[in-house]
């Protein structure tokens, strides 16, 4: 004698996207009750408690999405999915740069749709992924904007010819993983590194999406890499090869302007150490210039210079206006020293205090608590070196 298996074990997805289990979730994203008061209500204790924790899971997942895409209330997610999912507005982006001629992509580890969706409906589009569930997400996600197919296979046994590919693997972290900026650093893809390079001699033209700190092989590290950022927050690595990228190149772009700045790698290096006391103004370059390794560009495209070889802070004695850069004033240089900064805090009666680092090997937040701020005012603080030298610049944000 069989026992049946529960509806929603393992395939929540299929549930959901099943006429009843659409029926109720479409019930439960119009309900604007909390969990807890949503799970007690009769009509959801007559489901079973798979099935309410299948509904609350999509609909937090839902929530959680709206920050990439606008229309999430109306997609299917997977928690891993939902996490690794283009944002629009980079989906966008990357969908106007496949170049004419092109009629067939594959999106291979195609996840949720992210990048397929935003693709030109003239394309034809094949959603690759071994997951039957993430499959079906695609599937109902890309529908809401354009017609996709979907194959499930290993992408790294897909055969059929297609003009370019999308590949955005998984990540795997390694062990002693580091902790803010250089996470990226401690994550392997997934296909591996050889299996990737494989995909890439094998389809030539190919858009590969990484976290933006990881460490290419020597493979891929000649291809274009294009650092992707969206309201100062660096998303993705793209390494473009064959036809859709510029063999050599590095690019970051910041959303939602579209402002960019490029080099040769091979340059890269002669645009650094143009360095010089603070002007009058002190300049941030968004995190997708500093990852990219563009600063020293952006600073002659400007008339700026660096305020240490070793940091991404710029500074100049003119006011420039760009959405690659964020500009405060310079008020004063101050000595790393703990009594001066903490009377400057306590004289200008500032109780919100903004910290930020570069080259000095600090904890704001230990220097916030020690500082003790307090009062009405706010400031900002950088430490950093001048030209080698620690110190402290109190600057004002101007825009």
């Amino acid at each position: 004698m069989s026992v049946p298996i529960p509806v929603i074990i393992p395939q929540k997805l299929a549930y959901l996207a099943s006429p009843e289990g659409a029926l109720f979730l479409d019930r439960v994203m119009h309900d604007g009750r909390d969990d807890l008061a949503l799970a007690s209500s009769n009509w959801m204790r007559a489901l079973s408690a798979g099935q309410r924790t299948t509904l609350l899971e999509q609909r937090a997942l839902r929530a959680k999405g709206m920050r990439k895409q606008s229309r999430a209330a109306e997609m299917l997610f997977t928690p891993l999915g939902m996490q690794q999912m283009t944002n629009e507005t980079l989906g966008e982006y990357k969908a106007g740069r496949i170049p004419e001629g092109v009629r067939t992509i594959a999106d291979f580890c195609c996840g949720m749709g992210g990048d397929s969706l935003r693709l030109a409906p003239d394309l034809s589009v094949f959603g690759v992924d071994r997951d039957s569930e993430t499959l079906r997400a695609y599937l109902h996600n890309t529908a809401l904007f354009r017609s996709c197919f979907a194959v499930q296979a290993d992408v790294t046994r897909f055969e059929a010819r297609v003009d370019g590919v999308f590949l955005d693997p998984a990540r795997r972290e390694l062990s002693g993983k580091r902790s803010g900026e250089d996470r990226d650093f401690d994550v392997e893809p997934e296909p591996g590194w050889s299996a990737i390079a494989a995909i890439v001699r094998k389809f030539g033209n190919t858009v590969l999406k990484l976290g933006p700190g990881v460490r290419l092989p020597d493979a891929l590290a000649e291809e274009e890499c294009e650092y992707l950022g969206l309201r100062d927050e660096c998303l993705e690595l793209s390494v473009r090869t064959g036809a859709f990228g510029r063999r050599g190149w590095v690019r970051a772009v910041e959303m939602p302007s579209g402002a960019s700045v490029e080099a040769r790698a091979c340059d890269l290096d002669d645009t650094f150490g143009n360095t010089g006391e603070p002007g009058a103004w002190f300049y941030e370059p968004v995190k997708c210039v500093v990852r990219a390794h563009l600063f020293g560009v952006l600073a002659e495209r400007y008339g700026l210079w660096q305020l240490d070889a070793r940091t991404a802070y710029l500074s100049g004695s003119a006011r420039v206006e760009s959405p690659l850069l964020k500009r405060y004033r310079v008020l004063k240089t101050l000595p790393v020293d703990e009594r001066v900064l903490r009377a400057e805090i306590a004289a200008g009666e500032i109780g919100t205090l903004e910290i930020k680092k570069r080259g000095l090997d600090i904890v704001p937040e230990e220097w916030r608590k020690r500082l003790k701020p307090q009062g009405r005012n706010a400031a900002t603080l950088v430490f950093t070196r001048l030209e080698g030298k620690p110190a402290v610049l109190r600057v004002e944000r101007d825009g």
